[in-house]
């Protein structure tokens, strides 16, 4: 019986190690769809962060390039500079939506970013024609003006549906209308074909839903990436619970099989020490007797008849 309690346990040993290796699979898979889920998650928490202040930071870029281009002798510096610094904000923001977990969501962050720069380039136009334009400016006026509108309706169908109705509710609308005709007259240097404080309305207006669409499309990004996570870690968790369980009901399968499989059992030969019994005389049998040497008497009587 101890032979075969012995012979069973090996096999069991042998068994168990496929189910063992099954575990240790997915602890380590478990462990890294963990880790990547919360890579993402703080990815995508730190894209909202960036995003954040990147917004903060052309805002405030933005107000002092209008107040430093207030000095006519510093207007084409003023602008130079700090469109440069708002251009290297809003390239940092891109180097975050490149860094996006899937395809998708960097996409998405990307499209953002669009939004952020066509914002960008319609208050960029608006600074230009309140500081007032020249030869000089007129030309990069119009410029931005034809930069923005191209690259808001590059970026349209790349919106959501909900991005698509509040670009088309947008682009629609009468201070839209009234926007462009005053910037093309700007561009064109005639009059304005709305008084002032109209084109200021709409300019304001305008901007302000430029600035909208750029934070929903932003937030949905944010959200995806986000979900992503989510989805990530109940993967890791589902899959590692999966081969867990697989694991623990194999092992079981296999013992329960391993108790069924007949083992012949070798005896062990022990050797036993028994009595001698003597045989009877008549069982015995003649030995032939060892002759006996002559003696060295004979042999020399034997030189001498000799």
């Amino acid at each position: 019986m101890k032979y075969l309690r012995s012979v069973r346990g090996r096999m069991l040993c042998i068994a168990f190690v496929p189910g063992g290796a099954l575990v240790l699979v997915a602890f380590v898979i478990a462990f890294f769809l963990v880790q990547q889920a919360v890579r993402t998650s703080d990815l995508a928490m730190e894209t909202a962060g960036a995003a954040d202040r990147t917004a903060r930071a052309v805002v405030a870029l933005q107000g002092q390039r209008g107040d430093a281009m207030a000095d006519p002798l510093r207007r084409t510096e003023a602008y130079a500079t700090f469109t440069q610094r708002i251009d290297t904000a809003i390239a940092g923001l891109r180097d975050y939506a490149r860094r996006a977990p899937d395809a998708e969501s960097g996409y998405q962050q990307m499209t953002a970013v669009e939004l952020l720069s066509v914002a960008e380039g319609m208050y960029r136009a608006d600074s230009l024609a309140l500081a007032g334009l020249d030869g000089v400016t007129r030309r990069t006026f119009a410029a931005a003006v034809a930069a923005y509108r191209a690259e808001l309706a590059r970026v349209a169908p790349q919106l959501t549906e909900s991005g698509r109705t509040a670009y088309e509710s947008l682009t629609r609308s009468a201070d839209w209308s009234r926007l462009a005709a005053a910037e093309d007259a700007l561009a064109a240097a005639e009059p304005l074909p709305v008084p002032e404080s109209t084109w200021r309305s709409a300019a304001y207006t305008v901007s302000d839903q430029l600035g909208r669409l750029y934070s929903q499309q932003n937030q949905y990004a944010v959200q995806l990436t986000l979900d992503d996570g989510r989805r990530t870690l109940a993967g890791a968790i589902a899959a590692g619970t999966a081969l867990l369980l697989f694991a623990g009901l194999l092992l079981v399968v296999v013992r329960r099989l391993v108790a069924r499989v007949p083992v012949p059992v070798v005896p062990i030969m022990v050797p036993t020490v028994r009595a001698a019994i003597p045989r009877p005389r008549h069982a015995r049998s003649r030995r032939p007797r060892t002759p006996e040497p002559w003696p060295l008497k004979a042999v020399f009587d034997d030189l001498r008849r000799s």
